[in-house]
């Protein structure tokens, strides 16, 4: 142990008060004393007059009795933002950020305060005239209520001190300071003056240090290096490991994830929190733990929701009966997406649940649509007690046994969340709901947590929580040099040349590069064996080393174990693999299947599709998307048409009606099919369903009119027709559109389409992709089709698209003799083209029933472009190393 713990230690036994310079340092210097009251053989001792310096200054308080007049965080940042709102909206500058220009306005305000100063109105800007008058504003509001905030703690136990209201310490040690506050530097002073024995204390290791200068390629890669640095020393027994890192709280999540990969592979995938290896000085937002985001959400809700918001209380495991119900829940979150709708009502969420079977589910949000009616205004103390019972009600925190994150999760939230917004109390007698939920969403994210656990043998901090830990050895990292010196940020709301004058902090450079020195002597100070280490790079910028690494002599070699992650084991060891064919499944017992002709396109376009749709029924979930989806869209048109058709009969009927005739024919047909489409599902609001009739009305009469018109002749002999249809060893059921009779007797199959991407192409295409129109042309009941069309239903681009037995049967749609793939392919005659047909369809049907399953779309570019088991195939993967190869 150096000399400088010695001492300390024997100021502590003597009765000595020592102030640390934050809570790390203090809980670091008891953990030594107790040991050293051990180590001489003790077995119970006085604790020592050991503080943080805000914990001694709160001592202090509640020791004057006036501790009841110190304002709380919350109720500071509370009245500066009413405050600031108040005058912003009487100045007209409602898009003032509020709850940031007040975190500016707070810190002016005790800077200030610390520093016991005055602002001079001559020498002021603009913006810091209106500062003032906000600083003039609180200072009279606490001097009405006699409240005062933590910045004027020092000046009042100074001033206690010289009253006699409070002793004055014989002796103060104060440590791991890197420059006193204001405050302390002031009763520093007064203290020396009246004869107290107060110093400061340097911590610092003997002897000259063993310094690595270390550079890496990458930021991220530098990261890597540190943590098999450490891997390294751990398992040759070393421990006091310190990882010190500028820019912490930007980069918590990487280090966190980096450094278990490489320290503690197995952590990443163990659910036990009580055995650490590294701890990190900084925790994350309270908001961030699965257990308190979900009550967040949960408050969030409003009377309607969004699908995500939907889809979230479905799928957390922390609302009441998740774990029973999850299953059918899950099934029903499919359903639900199938509807494309991205807003629902939480009473028609609650119908829907209770018609699916989800009893549970249905009456936690019929509680839930309770509960977010109440936006009354309350106290904020009793809206936090109602927030805390209904979420008991709605069987949070969910039925499974909670792991200690979560409980320590729990208890955080409850006494810095729940628990102090009462403190409000005094300041706002009523609240609204959302203004109460607002406020506990930014608590939740500013209050930090992080799972108590006993300190592992490597400790990663920031610049401030180093300050005065000593450890055996230490690696700074970062130290490139737009962040080591830090760059100033003065505050807007003090004069500039005020702030330079009395060195506040990050006033201006200078005194940036001057507290960077002081802290680079204290880091090199801190450990015998150090590495200052700087990446290169950072992407494609090249960075600059901080000019305050020192020259190293004999730079010290930095030893690194082998990485130690999952995938640098599986590179490093390999081993023989055994090659699996997954090119095929079993083969279909029951040749009876649902999907329709869609199972043969799946076929046409990716075996494997068809086999993960059709075989294994996996499909990507849907999402839902603004208005009224495209797919939605589409099924609407179709029911119009089949509704109009079922009632018109043939070509006759239509040209007899007038033009206002048509236009109420297809208004009423619109109508009822818009009604019986919503019957079985959520129905979006009325203006919405205005302007989709609205649409569809437009897009029918143009169709009816610019081609169902202008045709020859015909009647319509059968819309959606239902009929099951062997294909070869397949047996699948077909609905056909519409059926046309032409005046020759000739039949035309007409397939609605409304997208763009249409080809009649794909109708003699190897393998089929387009085979609905073909198994109706081949299908044996009845007679055979004469004609095969899409009618592409469309604003702007209405016509039909096809081919037909002879020329001229359908308007300008296409025979055989004038179709370039039948050429290509040797099809000279109608007959030809349905044995075609028979054999591509038969063939596909064959494939699928022997189980072909193979990853091999027809054409990547059309097949993939839609699909949704792009992530399950990897097909990119596979383009990728197949163009590797061909490059190669």
């Amino acid at each position: 142990m150096i000399a400088a713990y010695d001492n300390l230690i024997a100021d502590m036994k003597s009765g000595g008060l020592v102030l640390t310079a934050n809570r790390r340092l203090y809980r670091y210097l008891l953990e030594l004393y107790d040991q050293h009251m051990l180590n001489s053989g003790e077995t119970a001792w006085v604790p020592p007059q050991l503080l943080s310096y805000e914990a001694w200054l709160q001592k202090c308080l509640n020791d004057l009795g006036e501790e009841w007049r110190l304002l709380k965080p919350l109720q500071v940042q509370f009245l500066w933002e009413q405050m600031i709102e108040e005058s912003s909206h009487d100045a007209g500058l409602d898009l003032l950020q509020v709850p940031k220009t007040a975190e500016k306005a707070i810190q002016a305000y005790r800077l200030l305060n610390e520093y016991e100063l005055e602002l001079d109105p001559s020498q002021l800007t603009e913006d810091q005239l209106v500062f003032k008058y906000w600083f003039d504003k609180f200072t009279a509001l606490l001097n009405d209520n006699q409240w005062f905030d933590k910045s004027a703690l020092p000046a009042l136990i100074r001033h206690a001190m010289l009253a006699e209201r409070l002793d004055k310490p014989e002796r103060l040690r104060l440590v791991g300071f890197d420059q006193l506050p204001p405050g302390l530097t002031k009763l520093r002073a007064m203290l020396l003056d009246h004869g107290c024995d107060c110093l400061e204390v340097t911590l610092a290791s003997v002897g000259d240090p063993a310094i690595a200068i270390y550079h890496t390629q990458e930021r991220k890669g530098e990261v890597e290096d540190a943590a098999r640095w450490v891997r390294e020393l751990l398992e040759r027994g070393e421990t006091g490991i310190g990882v010190v890192v500028p820019d912490l709280t930007r980069r918590r999540s990487e280090i966190e994830r980096i450094f278990r990969a490489q320290i503690d592979p197995l952590g990443a995938v163990s659910l036990n929190d009580d055995e650490v290896v590294f701890s990190l000085s900084l925790g994350g937002p309270l908001s961030d733990q699965g257990v308190i985001h979900a009550a967040l959400q949960i408050l969030q809700a409003g009377p309607v929701l969004t699908f995500d918001q939907i889809s979230f209380l479905l799928r957390t495991p922390y609302l009441g009966k998740s774990c029973s119900e999850g299953d059918a829940r899950s099934l029903f979150e499919v359903k639900l997406r199938s509807f494309n709708q991205q807003r629902l009502s939480l009473d028609s969420l609650a119908t829907l649940a209770q018609s699916f079977g989800l009893n549970d589910f249905s009456r936690v949000v019929k509680q839930l649509s309770t509960t977010v009616t109440q936006t009354m205004g309350d106290s904020p103390g009793s809206w936090g007690q109602l927030f805390a019972e209904q979420l008991k009600e709605l069987g949070w925190p969910g039925e499974r046994t909670l792991t200690s994150r979560e409980y320590q999760a729990i208890k955080s939230w409850q006494q810095n969340v729940l628990e102090v917004i009462p403190q409000l109390d005094t300041l706002e007698h009523s609240i609204s709901r959302n203004k109460i939920v607002a406020m506990l969403v930014r608590l939740s994210h500013e209050t930090e947590f992080q799972v108590e656990a006993a300190t592992g043998p490597v400790q990663v901090v920031g610049l401030l929580e180093s300050t005065g830990l000593q450890f055996n050895h230490l690696w700074v990292m970062g130290l490139e040099e737009r962040i080591f010196p830090a760059a100033p940020q003065p505050n807007p709301f003090i004069p500039y040349q005020m702030q330079v004058d009395h060195g506040m902090p990050h006033a201006d450079a200078a005194r940036e590069l001057a507290y960077a020195e002081q802290v680079m002597t204290r880091l090199l100070a801190a450990a015998d064996q150090i590495v200052l280490s700087c990446p290169q790079f950072d992407g494609d910028m090249e960075l600059q080393s901080s000019p305050l690494l020192p020259e190293v002599v004999d730079n010290v070699p930095v030893e690194l174990c082998p990485p130690q992650d999952v995938l640098s084991h599986t590179v490093s060891q390999p081993c023989s693999l055994d090659i699996i064919s997954d090119l095929s499944g079993p083969m279909l017992e029951d040749v009876c299947v649902e999907g329709g002709t869609g199972l043969l396109k799946d076929q046409a376009h990716c075996p494997f599709r068809a086999f993960v749709h059709h075989r294994l029924r996996a499909r990507g979930l849907d999402s839902s998307t603004p208005g009224i989806s495209a797919m939605v869209r589409g099924d609407l048109v179709h029911l119009a048409l089949e509704n109009i058709w079922r009632q018109l009969q043939d070509q006759a009927n239509l040209i007899a009606l007038g033009n206002d005739e048509r236009s109420q024919l297809i208004d009423v047909k619109v109508a009822e099919s818009l009604g019986a489409f919503y019957q079985q599902r959520p129905r979006p609001s009325e203006l919405m369903l205005a302007l989709e009739k609205e649409r569809i009305s437009g897009l029918v009469e143009e169709w009816l009119q610019t081609v169902e018109m202008e045709r020859a002749p015909f009647k319509v002999v059968a819309t959606e027709a239902p009929h099951t249809e062997q294909l070869g060893p397949l047996q699948i059921s077909l609905k056909v559109d519409r059926i046309d009779e032409l005046e020759s007797g000739f039949r035309v199959v007409v397939d609605y389409k409304t997208g763009s991407q249409i080809r009649a192409d794909d109708l003699i295409s190897e393998p089929l992709i387009e085979p609905q129109l073909p198994i109706y042309a081949v299908a044996q009941e009845q007679s055979q089709a004469d004609g095969v069309v899409f009618a592409q239903v469309r604003k702007g681009s209405c016509r039909l698209l096809g081919i037909v037995r002879e020329s001229g049967l359908l308007g300008r749609v296409g025979d055989i003799a004038t179709n370039k793939r039948c050429q290509d392919a040797g099809i000279s005659d109608w007959g030809q083209l349905l044995i075609f047909w028979q054999q591509q369809i038969h063939q596909l049907a064959s494939d699928f029933v022997a189980g072909k399953a193979a990853v091999q779309p027809f054409d990547p570019a059309v097949s993939c472009r839609y699909c949704d088991l792009k992530g399950l195939c990897r097909i990119q993967d596979s383009l990728m190393l197949a163009g590797d190869e061909n490059d190669s």
